[in-house]
């Protein structure tokens, strides 16, 4: 497994939030052979698309782009699913639209539930049941869904931003291992090792969230030490942490593949298993859609 992922994202104009990510021992080659055919300093998806045709004139090229962007893990959050399920709860109820409610409200509701289905909220709940010993030094935080917004920068455009990177830290089998833990005390603990050991490298977008996801990785390192696992080493640089796209190949081919994926959704009228059939692994709201 790779120590270390780089990821990117952007947004299609229905609201879909798309992250796109790839491991640090893919072969990125094909990036530096597009950037260069392109004559670019850095490659961009918008600057890209524009000029598609001219690349797919040159077969060979146009093969390893496509073969390496889909490489690429791809985590998508949609908003629209919490808000619907958030007004059918208040309709169900009785209450009315306007009066009882309205769209800033549905969007604060909205954004606490999607933090709450995020694994941030399942590492907080093992967290809590299992009352560990803090050091006196260790700051404590609230991990509720409120406060993790607040923390996040309050704005459900904030909330969007941290619970998809949240879904992106872990794999759906890591997942489910915390819910197992969460529920139930099973034993992971040299799996846990190897997922709070991992690393991702944003671009640039959105520091506010660091502080939590690596709030959330510590947590599992108390998950792991509470297992028994003694032999679990400290961790040498942040579990999550943003640098700027210019200088790294990962995270310009993480841009390619996070427009590329939101572009194919609006071609194929927001279809996610024809976009799994395409990527390497695709999850929309935690859910892995099957290719």
């Amino acid at each position: 497994m790779s120590n270390f992922k780089y990821g990117d994202s952007c947004q299609t104009g229905d609201d879909k939030y798309v992250i796109a990510q790839f491991r640090s021992d893919t072969s990125l080659s094909w990036v530096l052979d597009l950037r260069s055919f392109l004559n670019v300093p850095e490659l961009k998806y918008k600057g890209f698309e524009p000029r598609l045709y001219h690349v797919q004139s040159k077969p060979e090229l146009w093969k390893r782009v496509l073969d390496g962007v889909y490489q690429a893990e791809i985590t998508i959050t949609d908003p629209r699913v919490y808000k619907r399920a958030v007004l059918l709860t208040w309709f169900a109820q009785g209450a009315e639209w306007h009066i009882d409610f309205d769209e800033r409200t549905v969007n604060e509701e909205a954004a606490e539930w999607m933090i709450g289905c995020s694994p941030l909220r399942i590492v907080d709940r093992a967290d809590i049941d299992w009352q560990f010993q803090r050091p006196d030094s260790e700051d404590i935080y609230d991990f509720s869904p409120s406060e993790i917004k607040k923390r996040a920068g309050g704005k459900f455009t904030d909330a969007i931003v941290v619970s998809a990177r949240a879904h992106a830290m872990l794999s759906p089998a890591e997942t489910r291992q915390l819910v197992e833990i969460s529920y139930s005390g099973a034993n992971y603990g040299t799996e846990l090792a190897q997922i709070a050991r991992l690393c991702r490298i944003w671009d640039v977008e959105h520091p506010k969230s660091l502080p939590i996801l690596n709030d959330f990785s510590d947590r599992i390192g108390r998950l792991i030490r509470h297992q028994g696992l003694r032999f679990f080493a400290a961790r040498t640089r942040p579990a999550a942490s943003e640098e700027m796209s210019h200088s790294s190949d990962h995270l310009q081919a993480a841009d390619m593949a996070a427009g590329w994926a939101a572009h194919l959704l609006t071609l194929n009228g927001g279809d996610y298993r024809s976009l799994a059939r395409q990527f390497l692994c695709v999850r929309v709201n935690g859910v892995v859609y099957p290719g």
